[in-house]
């Protein structure tokens, strides 16, 4: 979530027409993420009944891939996985065009990312991402993920400020990985469940959100993903076991874990600082391009620093 693009008081009368929510009560963007305008705006209706919604505007995310995305939203809805459900406009599309680029608008379900990471929210985040994943197999639709091997091993030749150690460390990774994934069940994966992409209400998790970075992958990658950021410090690079096997925990308690995928696990989140270590690198050259070719002011847009997954990936070897 981000803004980089101002929307105005009639832009969010038009999504109202659109998508037939009533009458716009207020609007105001959010700064938090890194890729796609987002704004909470709430609509009153003919009986003063106020809803609460979000609206998506995509600057980044690849136009070809929103169907993927947006009916991956609606399946997991409808397998009873706690996300957002797209809505449909009055032409019976998820989508509208604004500004020239494709939006989309979601319910804005109760709660905020948590402050402290539990071991009892730990435990409830690996039992809905376990929950995500089967219910991911029944999707039809499969979608590689754009920053996974072939933009690794892009990368090395790429980014033209990757020291020879980044290189061998990038090569080293991809050595370990392509040694791990014969085997290895994939499904539908979220790709990006940090802790500011789930919502907590009085300590019970109550959405999901963010599926915009989601593919076809392998489950214990996601795992990983998610195991490193809740259960890791990225300041002080220290793990919490207790943190770890409470998510783990709560994952195998709806799907168990083949003994390949724990056996691969310790190279996955190697390779997951991976690929947010080059993911990040990747935002932060396509934020400069936009900063040189904008003379708007954006001092609302926020970047993740790289060098934080590079650390990790370092510290996990």
């Amino acid at each position: 979530m981000s803004v980089y693009t101002q929307l105005s008081e009639d832009d969010f009368h038009y999504i109202c027409q659109q998508y037939q929510l009533g009458q716009l009560v207020d609007f105001n963007g959010v700064a938090d993420g890194i890729e796609n305008t987002t704004y909470f705006f709430a609509t009153q209706n003919s009986k003063g009944a106020q809803s609460k919604w979000v609206f998506t505007l995509f600057e980044y995310t690849n136009e070809q891939a929103l169907p993927y995305y947006l009916e991956l939203y609606n399946h997991l809805y409808q397998k009873g996985v706690p996300v957002p459900e797209p809505q449909l406009n009055t032409k019976g599309k998820r989508l509208i065009t604004l500004h020239e680029k494709p939006g989309a608008v979601f319910p804005r379900l109760p709660g905020r990312p948590p402050k402290d990471v539990t071991v009892d929210l730990c435990y409830q985040c690996g039992l809905e991402l376990a929950k995500f994943h089967i219910a991911g197999e029944s999707y039809p639709e499969q979608h590689e993920c754009p920053k996974g091997l072939e933009f690794w091993q892009a990368s090395i030749k790429n980014f033209s400020d990757l020291s020879d150690e980044d290189k061998a460390l990038i090569e080293q990774t991809i050595s370990e990985y392509l040694g791990v994934i014969e085997n290895l069940p994939k499904t539908s994966c979220h790709g990006d469940l940090f802790h500011d992409n789930v919502l907590v209400s009085e300590g019970t998790l109550t959405a999901i959100i963010d599926l915009f970075n989601a593919s076809y992958d392998y489950a214990v990658l996601d795992l990983a993903i998610t195991l490193n950021d809740w259960t890791i410090d990225i300041e002080t690079l220290q793990a919490r076991a207790e943190l770890h096997q409470a998510m783990v925990d709560g994952y195998q308690s709806q799907r168990k874990l083949t003994e390949g995928e724990l056996n691969a696990l310790p190279v996955m989140q190697r390779v997951a600082a991976l690929r947010f270590w080059l993911s990040r690198i990747d935002t932060a050259l396509a934020f400069e391009q936009h900063q040189a070719s904008s003379d708007k002011d954006d001092h609302a847009i926020s970047t993740k620093d790289p060098e934080q997954m590079k650390a990790l990936l370092i510290s996990l070897h």
